[in-house]
This record gives structure tokens, C-alpha cells and sequence, in this order.
């Protein structure tokens, strides 16, 4: 029955035309049709085997039939013939073809394995190279085809799928005729340029940095550096410090910071050697840029080349070990607005302010503590074995901070593990620049270096003098260029020479050797420090010039008293040293300094020990307990600076004193000595003279007769200081001593005070220097004020300010005379003033043009700092458009109780154009500081500080803006509100921009529920401080604005 069956539906598919094919399919499977015909007639003499196979034979036929019948009647309708048999004819083709086709694919695919291996040998080869994106994409199809191939033979090889299953060969067939063609078009097409350069990697990792973590002193610069790097107004940051301080490890960590790889697209580290050229730096930056090298090839086609690749990319160019002028723009480094940033490390301040850094970053000594936790990493264990710790600390104090010393010196230790050797290396142990270490000698070098490049032998001198002050002490610059004068490194000081041109010429020195880093620079450059280490350098340089031998005693010294230690010495240095006696029959013929100050116990003085100091050039005993000189100190007829100041039990200078007749410096503040004796006008040279008055009177000679001509006698005296401490007896005398001083004609500074305005009119119209302007310099006058204490407003600035005024206690009759020095002033204090309402009733405005830094304080009529409708000039003539205090920089208001505007009125165009700091403080009655019409008047301004004023309600009035007015404050980085009971908005207007805002402090502003500060509109802000319970009930318009600035609060102690 199931053979009939096939036979028919074979037969049928015969009457379809498709009899030639079906004979095909028939001799494919002719064993089972033929054992059907044979056995058709028969099947009654079968035994039941042969019939079992009849049976199975059924079954197979019933399954051809299936396979080969029903799919292609399935797929040939709507086929004609001719296509159908075709299409069956191919079906058959494919299903021979399977085997073949396995074989060939199978070693296609050998083929082209092995092409993608020659591939990833040469790319292994050329490691300098990266691979194209095309081969790629080629090796993506090599793999994508490959999986897809091995499937595909695996399939193969586990189905061995029948011959009589035609159909399924032929499908697998033609599978593997597409991939052997997909394979063969893989193999003939390979990618061409399949390797390229390199693009550069964002961060090249310094190996083996030191770790910084733990050390405050190190880690503070870098994260000094880390917020310049977020500062987007600073492009071009430097780092400062002296050689072995430790910058390069800062700059290799800021290299490795992972924030930083995130904060730029690319960041290039570059040492520059001191003796390399300008074009060898630049190609060392293409190289980090990976562009390709060509012979050839001019500077200015590689500064094109390295400006295109950077010049859409936020690079970070870190530079160490800079000497010298660095030009970038020839470099080829683009002047890229989108934050990208430079860093320059040097050990020469000149060489940033050569660079134009805009902010400066100076990398300071270790502390002691940081010192030895870095001595003890390094050494390790063995400083806890017996003995050796007490050693180790005294080994630790030779290294002078510094970590380049701590790492050579405690490394040549760490082997050593007794304290016996460890004992005896420090009885070995020589100052630093005798060691025989490589690191050491580097650094030798390195500052050796510094010092040979000034070059002059006066400059040279100066440095090497500045190593007799203790190390890192302050050493005040005035003091320190007259000792410099005083040895004539600055020039002969003659008749004809001017004691303020050869000051200049010493300032210009300390600027030198500041910048080159010999020294470091102090407050307002009022003093200045040597490092230890820079002076252990200095005294070996000394020991090696007879002219510059010296005696500075240390710790290790031994007993000064010891005739031996002083002799041949021509500099003697025993400072803070609490000596209570000196030594006696020395020969110091040789002598020229001899510094003995701040030695509390030092009381007396032996009446000979002056005799054989004929050459001693300056003396020093600043802050002893001496109470008298001997009369041997006419001896010292070279001597030509004598400090005697805060010597407080020294009541008198002895008639010898008149002897000095070289003497140029004198200074006696802070002692018991009244005023100036006598004999003080036989010292015809004296060109500084800094002097007390403390009562007047007369006395005999021997005490030291009060004569106020004297000063008048002292006709090349050219600076002069009045120390007053008796204010009373000050007023009765100061008219007779200050026409004294009105008659000197070489005067350049001079500091006093007027006990009147009247008595300041009279010398400024008696003194013949005051007219001299180029002449009559520098000037601290303190009119109608008790107190001469060091200004306050002075103190808050960067820079030393020469021209001081403090007027106290004035009234509109007093004022002419002030009116009179302003014009010349630089810094001015107005204390309770009885009469002004604001400063255009006080004196014609145009008078504060020079004003840098103004101090109003307890002036309880002044009712508005500024009426812009009222500027008047000198003669009180109103201006349209006069300026209102261009130069000026900050400004203090104090205790000013009737104070209801800072700022009233339009201001004209340049007014207050360069004001950079403004603190209000005590003023109860005012409610705003700023006004929309004035508010645009402060584009300088980076602080503003408000405390203690209790009516202020808002900060600025400004409701609606346009877009230009937007950012009214640009450069305010700091806001500081203290004490504000009824501030209830800093400003109504949200809209406004505070792009610079970096801190922001709010203490006890209980009212202020809300600020108007957004993510976009303060988005460089960096710490918000305040109080944790007020943070707790503000009111935010969004959550992110919310989440920003809690993220950035510190809650106040």
C-alpha cells in the first residue's frame, strides 16, 4: 500500500513533465523500487524475513516520497516546466557538491586564518603603530565569518546528513558556496595601509613617583594647583620653590592625577634642561604628539603642525625645570580659550614672572614633623633598634627640610645598624655640599649655578653676607641693604652720592636675588629669608674667599668666649645665641660685622672690648640688656652702622658716640635714650637716623644734652624717623623739632607725627624737600594721632606702599593741610572726623586719585562714603565727569554709625574701576551696599566682606536686568556675611551671573531663607560655609540646585 503510494505519487509527478528527473530520483533509490517489483508477485512465497524487509522498504519509499516529491511541488508552484525542472536539477547538483564543498571551505578558511595571522604579526612588529579602523572592521568580518564557518562544519561533520536526504545537502551545499564566497572575497580584498600613526594617549604615566599622601606641605600645592586647573581664568599657572624642595614630584603627580586625566583631553609632561634649545623642546612636544619626524623641515611648519592638533583640544602642557623665557606661541601651542592650561615648574621666580604666570603656586620646606616621618619611611626599621632614634633626629636636622637631602642623606643610612655607626656617621657628617653623594652634587651644581650667574662680584657679596642671619629667619630688607652699604657692596656713599640711590641699587639686588631664587621674598618684600639649605651653600662658598671669612656660631659651636674662634674672622655672627658675657683681648683687627643682637642675657659690655675693632664696619645689638657703652666705642672710627634699637635698659649714649665720625646708620628705637643728644651733630655722615622721644627737658652734658638745633646740623641726613612715646610732650615741642627738620634739604623719607594740622601746614610750607617730589619719596605722617603703631591698612596689601597718611580726629577747619599731601598719597586712614557727611565734603575728590587702600573709621556724620552727584575737584567745583577714586584697590568702613550709602548716586565712568576688596563692618544704619546704577561700577571687585551691621536687609537692589547687565560683579570670588540679623536677600533677582564666585560664608543671617544662586549662574563655586541648623531651613527652587550646594557645605565651628 505505501508503495503504491509512492509509485503514484512518482508516477504524478511523471505526468507533470518531470519524467526524466523522477527516473533520476528512481535510480537514486532504484533498490527499493526494484525490490518492490520484484517481489510484487512473490510476496505469498516470502518467509517472514524477507517480508519484514518488504515492509521497511515501504517505509523508506513512503519516506522518499516525502523528501522529494512534496518540498519541490511545495516550492515550484507558479514555476514553469522548463524553471522547475532547473530548479530541481540544481538542488540535486548542490547535494552531490556537499562534500567537495566542505573540503574547500574548510581550506579557505585555513587561508584566510592564516592571512589574519601575517596580519597580527606585523602589527605586533610595528608596536609604533596603531591599526586602521578599516582592518578592523576586516577583522571583525575575519572573526564574525570564522564562527559562522566552524558552526557551519561542525554541523557538517556531526550530522553526515544521507545522500538520500537531498534536500538537506543541498540547503548545507549552498551555505557553504555563499561563505566560501564571502571567504575567497575576504582573502582577495584584504585591507590596504592596514597600520598608522599612532594617536598620542591622553596621559603618558610617570613610573616610580613618590607617594605625596601625608604630607601636608606637598600635598597642599598640588591641590593648590588642582584648583588653579578649575580656575577658568587662569591659563598659565607656576610652580616656585628651590631646588630639592620637592616640585618635580608635585608636577609628576599632578601628571598621574586621575581627576586631571579626566579634566583635559590630552596632558603633556616635558622636562626642559637647562641647556636645551628652543626647537629641541619643540620637537620633543611633536613627539608626545606623536607627529610624524621629516628631515628637512623648518620650525615654523612644526609649529603649525603641533598647533593643529591641539588647537580643538583642552591640553594640559606641565613644563619642569624651567630657566629661562619659554615662547609658546613659537612652540606652536595655541592660546586656547576652552580651559586648556599650563603649568611651568622653576626654582626662579624670575622665570615665572619672565613666563607671565598669572598665579603662582610656591612649594615650601617640609615642617620639622613632615621631615622626620619622611627620614624614618626611608630608613625604616632600623631606627627603632637602641640608641639610634636620638641619633637619627640630629641627622634628620642636617637635611634642612628639604625631601631631595632627606631621600640622599637618610638612604645613606639605612644600612647601618648600631648606634655606634650610626653615631659615628654623624661625627662624619659634613655639611651638605662636601658630601660625596651624586644627588647631592647635583644640587651643588644646580645651585652653584644660580650663584655664579649673578655674575657681579657685589651681588655675589651681598648673597654670601645674607648667610651670617640664621636660616629661615626674617631679615629686614631696609636693615639688610644697609649692612650690604655699609661694606660698600653697593657703591661708594659720598658727598656726591645719595643714600636713597644707593638704597634703590640694594633693592634692586634683593629683587635679583629673590628672583633667582637665592632668596625668598617676605611680606610686602619688608623682609626676606635664606632656607637652610641655600645657606649652607653660601657659608661653604665663604670658607673659600679670605675676604668673606666668618664665625657663625650653631648649635655645635662651642664656647664664643675661646680667643681662638674669632680670630682672623672678618664676619661675626652669634644672633639669638643668649650669651651673658663676650670675650676679651681679641685681636680683631680683622673684624668688619659683628652681629650680637637678640642676645636677651647679654648686659654688659667689656669698657676694652672694643679697642682692636678699628675696621668693624657694622654693629648690632639689637634687643641686648645693655645698659651702658663702653668708652672704647670710639674706637670703632670705620664703623658706619650702629643698631642699637630695643636695647630698653640703655638710657644714654656715652660722648664717645661723636668720635663715629663715619657713622651713616644710627637707630636707637625702643631704648630709654631721650630724643637726640648733643654730640649726635658731630656725625656729619649720618644719612639714617631712627630716634625716640620720649620726654623733653634739658640735661648736662654728660647725660646727654637735649638740643632740637641738632637736627638741623645733620645736613646730609636724608632719612628720618621720630618714634614718638610721650604724646603729651610731643604736642609742646613737635612745632620747634619739625622746623628743624623742614631746614633739611637731602630729606627723602621721613616718618612723624603732627601733634596739629596746622603744625603739618607749617613744615610743608618750611620744608624745602617736601617741594622736591622726585626728591621727597616716601612718607608716613600720623596727624592729630596718639598712636604711630604700624597701619592697618598698610598690612593688607601684597606690595609695600611708601606714602602713608592717618588722620585722626579732624574737623573742616583742620583739613587744608591734608588736602595738601592726599594728591601724594598712596594709603590713607580717616578716624573720627567730627564734620564730613562723605569724602566730597571733606576734600575735592579729584585729591584721591593716587589712593590704592582707604580706611574710614568712626566718623559718625558720614551718612554716604560716595554721592556721585557731588564729585568736586581740589577747588570744590563740581565735575560732570570726574572719576571718584580710579586707583583705588580696598576699602575698610568701621564704626561708621550714621552710614546709609556706600555708594549714592551715578557714578562717572573710571569710578572705582580697580577697587579689588570692600569691608563693611559696624555700620547699623545701612539697608543695601550696592544699587542697580552702581552695582556695574565694580569690575574688579574679588572680595566683598560684610559683618556686624544689623540693619542691612539686602545685599543689592537690582529687580529687572537686561541681558548685558546680567553679570554685574564678574571677578567676585569671595562673599563673606557675618552677622546679619536682617538680611533677607542678597539680591531679589535670580537672573544675575556670579561667574567667578568661588566661597561663599554665611554666619548668623537668620532672616536669609533663600539665595539666588543656581548650578549655571555660580557654577565655580567651591566651598559654601554656614551654619548646619540655617542650611536646614533653606529654601531651594530645584533639587540639584539643593544637592550642588549641600555637596559643597562646611558647617561652621
Amino acid at each position: 500500500m505505501v508503495l503504491n503510494f509512492t509509485a503514484k505519487a512518482l508516477d504524478s509527478a511523471g505526468k507533470c513533465q518531470f519524467h526524466d528527473l523522477i527516473h533520476e530520483i528512481l535510480l537514486d533509490a532504484g533498490w527499493l523500487l526494484t525490490t518492490y517489483n520484484l517481489k510484487r508477485g512473490e510476496r505469498a512465497r516470502l518467509n517472514c524475513f524477507e517480508a519484514s524487509q518488504i515492509s521497511m522498504a515501504e517505509m523508506a519509499a513512503a519516506a522518499v516520497a516525502v523528501q522529494l516529491v512534496a518540498p519541490p511541488l511545495g516550492e515550484v508552484v507558479g514555476f514553469g516546466l522548463h524553471e522547475s525542472k532547473s530548479y530541481f536539477s540544481k538542488k540535486i547538483e548542490s547535494s552531490r557538491q556537499l562534500d567537495e564543498r566542505y573540503r574547500e571551505l574548510n581550506q579557505a578558511l585555513k587561508w584566510l586564518l592564516a592571512h589574519e595571522k601575517d596580519y597580527d604579526r606585523e602589527v605586533l612588529r610595528q608596536k609604533e603603530k596603531d591599526t586602521s579602523n578599516t582592518y578592523t572592521l576586516w577583522k571583525n568580518k575575519v572573526s564574525e565569518i570564522a564562527a559562522e564557518v566552524g558552526s557551519l562544519i561542525n554541523k557538517y561533520e556531526r550530522d553526515r546528513i544521507p545522500k538520500m536526504y537531498i534536500w538537506k545537502r543541498s540547503n548545507m551545499s549552498e551555505k557553504m558556496a555563499t561563505k566560501l564566497k564571502e571567504i575567497l572575497q575576504l582573502c582577495n580584498d584584504p585591507p590596504r595601509d592596514f597600520l598608522v600613526d599612532k594617536l598620542p594617549e591622553p596621559v603618558l604615566k610617570e613610573l616610580d613617583v613618590p607617594r605625596i599622601m601625608g604630607y601636608q606641605t606637598l600635598q597642599g600645592a598640588l591641590e593648590e594647583i588642582l584648583a588653579l586647573l578649575k580656575n577658568h581664568r587662569v591659563k598659565k599657572i607656576g610652580v616656585c620653590g628651590t631646588k630639592g624642595v620637592g616640585k618635580t614630584t608635585i608636577v609628576r603627580n599632578l601628571n598621574n592625577n586621575e581627576e586631571v586625566a579626566k579634566m583635559f583631553d590630552i596632558v603633556i609632561f616635558i622636562r626642559v634642561p637647562a641647556n636645551q634649545a628652543d626647537h629641541e623642546l619643540q620637537q620633543r612636544i611633536a613627539d608626545r604628539l606623536m607627529l610624524k619626524r621629516e628631515c628637512n623641515i623648518d620650525r615654523d611648519e612644526v609649529a603649525r603642525r603641533v598647533q593643529t592638533e591641539l588647537e580643538k583640544k583642552k591640553y594640559l602642557l606641565i613644563l619642569d625645570e624651567v630657566v629661562d623665557d619659554i615662547n609658546l606661541i613659537r612652540l606652536g601651542i595655541p592660546n586656547n580659550d576652552n580651559g586648556s592650561k599650563v603649568v611651568i615648574a622653576t626654582e626662579f621666580l624670575l622665570v615665572c614672572k619672565l613666563n607671565r604666570v598669572q598665579r603662582r603656586v610656591n612649594v615650601k620646606q617640609l615642617s620639622l614633623d613632615e621631615a622626620w616621618k619622611m627620614f624614618r619611611e626611608i630608613v625604616s626599621d632600623v631606627i627603632d633598634f637602641p640608641g639610634i632614634q636620638p641619633i637619627a633626629r640630629l641627622i634628620c636636622n642636617k637635611c634642612s627640610c628639604l625631601p631631595l637631602l632627606i631621600n640622599k642623606i637618610a638612604s645613606s643610612f639605612k644600612l647601618k645598624e648600631s648606634a655606634g655607626s650610626w653615631q659615628a656617621g654623624l661625627d662624619d657628617l659634613k655639611p651638605w655640599p662636601q658630601l660625596e653623594n651624586q644627588g647631592l652634587k647635583e644640587l651643588y651644581s644646580c645651585l652653584k649655578f644660580c650663584y655664579d650667574q649673578l655674575k657681579d662680584e657685589k651681588k655675589q657679596r651681598c648673597f654670601l653676607y645674607t648667610s651670617l642671619y640664621p636660616a629661615d629667619s626674617k631679615v629686614y630688607t631696609d636693615y639688610l641693604v644697609e649692612c650690604w652699604t655699609a661694606h660698600g657692596f653697593l657703591g661708594d656713599v659720598n658727598a656726591m652720592t645719595k643714600y636713597k640711590k644707593v638704597r634703590n641699587r640694594g633693592t634692586d639686588v634683593l629683587e635679583h636675588l629673590i628672583n633667582v631664587s637665592l632668596l625668598e621674598k617676605g611680606e610686602q618684600m619688608i623682609y626676606v629669608k635664606m632656607n637652610d639649605c641655600i645657606r649652607q651653600l653660601a657659608l661653604h662658598i665663604s670658607s673659600e674667599y679670605p675676604e668673606c671669612s666668618f664665625y657663625v656660631e650653631s648649635e655645635e659651636s662651642e664656647d664664643p668666649s675661646r680667643l681662638e674662634t674669632w680670630q682672623h674672622a672678618r664676619w661675626v655672627s652669634m644672633i639669638g645665641r643668649k650669651m651673658d658675657c663676650l670675650p676679651t683681648n681679641q685681636d680683631c683687627s680683622m673684624l668688619q660685622t659683628l652681629l650680637l643682637q637678640k642676645n636677651s642675657e647679654l648686659a654688659i659690655i667689656p669698657e676694652a672690648f672694643f679697642d682692636n675693632m678699628s675696621t668693624l664696619l657694622v654693629l648690632d645689638l639689637h634687643g641686648t640688656k645693655v645698659k651702658q657703652l663702653p668708652s672704647s666705642l670710639s674706637k670703632l672710627t670705620s664703623l658706619k652702622a650702629l643698631y642699637l634699637n630695643d636695647c630698653v635698659l640703655l638710657t644714654m649714649l656715652p660722648s664717645a658716640i661723636e668720635k663715629l665720625k663715619h657713622l651713616e646708620v644710627l637707630d636707637i628705637r625702643g631704648t630709654g635714650v631721650n630724643f637726640i643728644p648733643s654730640y649726635i651733630g658731630w656725625l656729619i655722615n649720618l644719612r639714617c637716623l631712627r630716634i625716640p622721644y620720649i620726654t623733653g627737658g634739658n640735661r648736662s652734658r654728660d647725660q646727654g644734652y637735649i638740643d632740637h638745633d641738632v637736627i638741623s646740623k645733620l645736613d646730609r641726613l636724608e632719612e628720618l624717623i621720630i618714634e614718638v612715646k610721650s604724646y603729651e610732650q610731643w604736642c609742646i615741642d613737635a612745632e620747634s623739632v619739625l622746623m628743624q627738620v623742614a631746614s633739611l634739604e637731602n630729606l627723602t623719607t621721613f616718618r612723624c607725627c603732627f601733634s596739629s594740622s596746622e603744625i603739618l601746614g607749617k613744615f610743608l610750607e618750611g620744608s624745602k624737600s617736601w617741594r622736591d617730589e622726585k626728591q621727597f619719596t616716601s612718607f608716613h605722617f600720623f596727624v592729630k594721632c596718639e598712636s604711630s603703631k604700624h597701619p592697618k591698612i598698610l598690612e593688607s596689601f601684597e606690595y609695600k606702599l611708601t606714602n602713608y597718611v592717618k588722620y585722626c580726629n579732624g574737623e573742616h577747619k583742620d583739613d587744608l593741610a591734608i588736602n595738601e599731601i592726599l594728591p601724594r598719597t598712596d594709603a590713607f586712614e580717616l578716624i573720627c572726623h567730627k564734620d564730613i557727611n562723605n569724602l566730597s565734603d571733606f576734600v575735592g575728590t579729584s585729591s584721591l586719585n593716587r589712593i590704592r587702600g582707604f580706611w574710614i573709621e568712626r566718623c559718625n556724620k558720614m551718612s554716604a562714603v560716595v554721592a556721585g552727584d557731588q564729585v568736586a575737584d581740589a577747588n570744590g567745583i563740581t565735575s560732570e565727569n570726574g572719576s571718584l577714586l580710579p586707583n583705588l584697590e580696598q576699602l575698610y568702613l568701621d564704626n561708621l554709625l550714621h552710614l546709609k550709602f556706600v555708594f549714592r548716586g551715578p557714578l562717572h565712568p573710571g569710578s572705582f574701576s580697580k577697587l579689588h576688596t570692600l569691608t563693611i563692618q559696624n555700620c547699623p544704619m545701612l539697608r543695601r551696599i550696592f544699587f542697580k546704577v552702581a552695582v556695574e561700577d565694580f569690575p574688579e571687585l574679588h572680595k566683598l566682606i560684610v559683618r556686624d551691621c544689623s540693619g542691612i536687609e539686602e545685599l543689592i537692589f537690582c529687580q529687572e536686568v537686561t541681558e548685558r547687565e546680567r553679570c554685574v560683579l564678574p571677578k567676585m570670588e569671595m562673599l563673606i556675611l557675618d552677622n546679619l540679623s536682617k538680611l533677607r536677600s542678597i539680591c531679589p533677582n535670580n537672573n544675575l551671573e556670579w561667574p567667578s564666585l568661588e566661597r561663599l560664608n554665611i554666619l548668623k543671617c537668620p532672616q536669609l531663607k533663600s539665595l539666588p544662586f543656581s548650578i549655571t549662574n555660580a557654577r565655580y563655586l567651591k566651598t559654601f560655609t554656614g551654619e548646619q541648623k540655617w542650611r536646614n531651613n533653606l529654601e531651594w527652587t530645584e533639587v540639584e540646585v539643593q544637592e550642588r550646594f549641600e555637596s559643597l557645605f562646611l558647617a561652621s565651628t
